[in-house]
């Protein structure tokens, strides 16, 4: 079973080394980067089930990383909110999330508000969540839009392993500037590293890396054609399949995409700004949740 002891600073210094090469620059490197203060923070969450209910086992949480729990009706899972005190991320900002689910229990995985990622002078801000799921368990893994600011260089992975029968939605939705402010970016870096096993087999893979001046990137039309937000959607479960042409009918008036392989849907959605993006990913979102609302947090 999956050990949930706290990860070592390798985890963090590996994702970092992936996401930039310093040989590039021989000036900067990790150990001439300015020592400044920086965010740290840690959350562990287990869940499983008890009378019926799907019940908080373990619950640690430590700096910048806080958890919530809301009351939640009409739904059966269990919902957590997901807090960074920091106020956003900047380079050398290291935050980790573990999530255990135990046999059928079901978890609602969501954010705050939309994560910032601010200006950094040479050093990664860094994302890893590690998501464990047993036997017919449910979890829904939804957190709200990342917002990469001017000069902002942020690295996120997701690593999923998960039991043949267990369920998986997950979205990652990235914002690059604010639209509305007017706002440009110049060099930057956004790396995004997704690896799902599902019974001890990778069965999805994924990497995305825009390093350099991000709008001249961004307006390829091979990447995102000037678009300003894009999301991944990823569905793995036994009825995934079958919500495939919902789901493009769902997507038809969006530019956006879906495709069913090896038991699992994705869909890829590209908008030019926040608000149109989650014009599309609600009822995504609300169609692979079987009809239900997404958590409130969405729609404060």
């Amino acid at each position: 079973m999956y050990d949930a002891t706290s990860p070592s600073d390798d985890v963090f210094e590996n994702s970092i080394s992936r996401a930039y090469d310093f040989s590039r620059s021989p000036q900067l490197t990790q150990e001439t980067l300015p020592s400044l203060q920086r965010a740290r923070g840690q959350v562990r969450i287990s869940v499983g089930v008890k009378d019926g209910r799907t019940r908080l086992k373990d619950l640690y949480q430590d700096g910048c990383a806080k958890v919530r729990l809301p009351k939640v009706y009409g739904s059966e899972a269990l919902e957590t909110v997901l807090l960074n005190t920091a106020g956003g991320l900047t380079g050398g900002d290291r935050i980790n999330s573990t999530v255990d689910l135990g046999a059928n229990a079901m978890l609602d995985v969501t954010t705050q508000a939309c994560e910032r990622v601010y200006r950094s002078l040479g050093s990664v801000a860094t994302v890893t969540t590690q998501l464990r799921l047993c036997n017919s368990a449910t979890l829904h893994w939804l957190p709200q839009e990342t917002i990469l600011f001017d000069g902002g260089r942020f690295c996120r992975t997701l690593d999923v392993s998960m039991a043949e029968d267990a369920s998986l939605l997950a979205v990652e939705p990235i914002v690059f500037g604010r639209v509305a402010s007017g706002e440009t970016l110049g060099d930057g870096l956004f790396y995004d590293s997704w690896r799902v096993r599902r019974a001890g087999q990778l069965v999805f893979a994924d990497d995305t890396r825009l390093e350099g001046p991000l709008d001249d990137i961004i307006s390829r039309p091979a990447v995102l054609a000037g678009a300003k937000a894009t999301a991944t959607v990823l569905l793995v479960a036994p009825d995934a399949p079958s919500l495939l042409d919902p789901a493009r009918d769902v997507l038809a008036s969006y530019n956006a995409g879906a495709s069913s392989f090896n038991g699992m849907l994705l869909c890829r959605i590209v908008a030019p700004n926040s608000m149109a993006l989650r014009a599309a990913l609600v009822p995504l979102l609300t169609l692979f949740r079987g009809g239900l609302d997404l958590p409130r947090a969405w729609h404060l």
